[in-house]
């Protein structure tokens, strides 16, 4: 067992966008916490599982130059970056948390351990499944596809979704989902491999996004009687595209902007079709997990999560990373495209 505290360290914002493991550094010069570090009120955790989630582009990318009251938040230079990550509670100083607790945190810093607030975690229910399901099947992203296409899309068996992103975290539940309440599913990727994968998750029809040609003609022949939800992970063209093929009082799910994160301004493509939705009087809902941890919603979403995986009737895709040393990798792998399924990095 090593005698440090390793970190995954931001060294330097990506230059116009590009992110490469080179941005980060591996520091072990801090020693591992002990219940003696502890202030009254905190709790130390041994970090278990990290989420790789395509929104921490933001995060590492180079603030504006003219920085405004809106601008996006940055992760300081030289300090641990933070996440979605679950972990066990090794020593507490705070009456609501023991050790051997099992818990999540939005902001688990990526390093061996971390001493956090009551405010910052959330004890996890005892449970069969491994901890990183809490970042996996029984996450943000899976709960996001949740919230998407059963909240925001209000589907209804014989209707048409389109799904960005389709074989990625919040994508395969969503195509999964949509299937299960009897809608025909298109989905979208940008490889061979990963369009397969889709098909074998149920989806109708299937476009590659990178081979297809003509965006639009590809569109109109997966879905020929147009689309009454669209899922967007990614904005930018296909989403562009997608608005011009929207049925009358169709739903679209904004829920990630993937190639517009982190990129110039000068280089992003902006949406030029709105108003060929206006009369169609589409709704276009943004989602946001969140506000939605601790209702009704969490507990449908547990639910039903629970019962169709014990079912055999949810595939989860995960790409899993071992150790903090592999995480720049897999951050610049997610942006680049080429992971396949939910990142995670098992510390």
């Amino acid at each position: 067992m090593s005698s440090t505290n390793t970190r995954v360290v931001l060294r330097e914002y990506a230059p116009d966008g590009v992110h490469s493991p080179d941005c980060f550094a591996i520091d072990d010069s801090q020693p591992i916490p002990n219940d003696k570090t502890l202030k009254k009120g905190q709790v130390l955790v041994q970090v278990s599982a990290l989420s790789v989630d395509p929104h921490q582009r933001l995060f590492i990318s180079p603030p504006p130059e003219k920085p405004t009251i809106k601008s996006a938040f940055r992760y300081p230079l030289g300090q641990a970056i933070f996440g979605i990550g679950v972990g066990t509670v090794v020593a507490s100083k705070n009456d609501a948390f023991a050790a051997g607790d099992k818990v999540r945190s939005e902001s688990m810093p990526w390093q061996s351990y971390a001493i956090l607030g009551e405010d910052q975690l959330i004890k996890l229910p005892a449970s069969d499944s491994a901890l990183s399901d809490h970042v996996g099947v029984y996450g943000m992203a899976a709960f996001t596809a949740y919230l998407g296409t059963i909240y925001a899309g209000k589907p209804k068996a014989g209707e048409t979704i389109m799904i960005s992103a389709a074989s990625g975290a919040v994508g395969q539940v969503a195509v999964q989902l949509a299937k299960a309440r009897g809608l025909r599913v298109v989905g979208m990727a940008g490889s061979d491999e990963k369009v397969e994968h889709i098909g074998s998750l149920g989806a109708d029809a299937v476009i590659n996004y990178k081979t297809c040609g003509d965006l639009n003609a590809a569109i109109v022949e997966a879905a020929p009687d147009g689309i009454d939800i669209y899922f967007d992970n990614v904005g930018g063209e296909i989403l562009d595209a997608a608005l011009l093929n929207l049925n009358p009082l169709a739903r679209v799910v904004l829920c990630g902007s993937m190639s517009t994160y982190g990129a110039a301004q000068s280089k992003i493509r902006g949406i030029t079709n709105l108003p060929s939705i206006i009369v169609k009087q589409v709704t276009l809902q943004c989602i946001y997990y969140l506000p939605h941890y601790g209702t009704q919603r969490e507990t449908d979403f547990l639910q039903e999560m629970t019962r169709l995986v014990e079912q055999g009737k949810m595939q989860f895709r995960v790409d899993e990373r071992i150790g903090l040393e592999s995480a720049p990798q897999a951050l610049a792998d997610l942006f680049a495209g080429k992971n396949f399924g939910k990142l995670i990095v098992k510390v």
